[in-house]
């Protein structure tokens, strides 16, 4: 994909033009990004169902082998996405990267457990925990506002 950007002193509002032969999955992508929409929900798989999965159900996505998983509800549910291309679907101010394998649902996390040694341990209100790696250590401090 060619970008090609025009600057205009006399341009009020910006104007994006795309030229295509056909509608793509690059291009249906990118207008989905430049308009703002958000996924509001996910296919999930639990054996031979299909199931509607809302956002805000999300508790965690997390990789267990090749596969990646949501859990909701106690569940857990087979996602067919990419665990990086999840991470451009779910809501930003709502879903946080903790690990290379686990992306959460901050408003589901009931408290953080920060230990002397610089770990930080996620605690949901499920009752269920998760551990944020070195490297997003500070991404999460970031995120806190810490």
């Amino acid at each position: 994909m060619r970008i090609e950007i025009q600057l205009d002193s006399e341009c009020k509002d910006p104007k994006i033009v795309i030229h295509a032969s056909e509608m793509t999955n690059e291009i249906s992508s990118l207008l989905e990004k430049l308009s703002g929409n958000e996924y509001q929900s996910l296919m999930g798989y639990k054996g031979d169902e299909i199931l509607l999965i809302q956002m805000d159900d999300i508790l965690r996505i997390y990789t267990e082998g090749q596969y990646v998983y949501a859990q909701v509800n106690n569940e857990k549910l087979r996602l067919r996405q990419r665990l990086y291309q999840l991470e451009e679907m779910v809501p930003r101010q709502q879903f946080i990267r903790i690990s290379n394998s686990e992306i959460v649902n901050f408003e589901k996390v009931k408290s953080l457990d920060m230990s002397i040694s610089g770990t930080i341990t996620l605690k949901f209100n499920t009752g269920d925990q998760s551990y944020v790696s070195r490297r997003y250590i500070n991404k999460i401090k970031k995120h806190l506002g810490i």
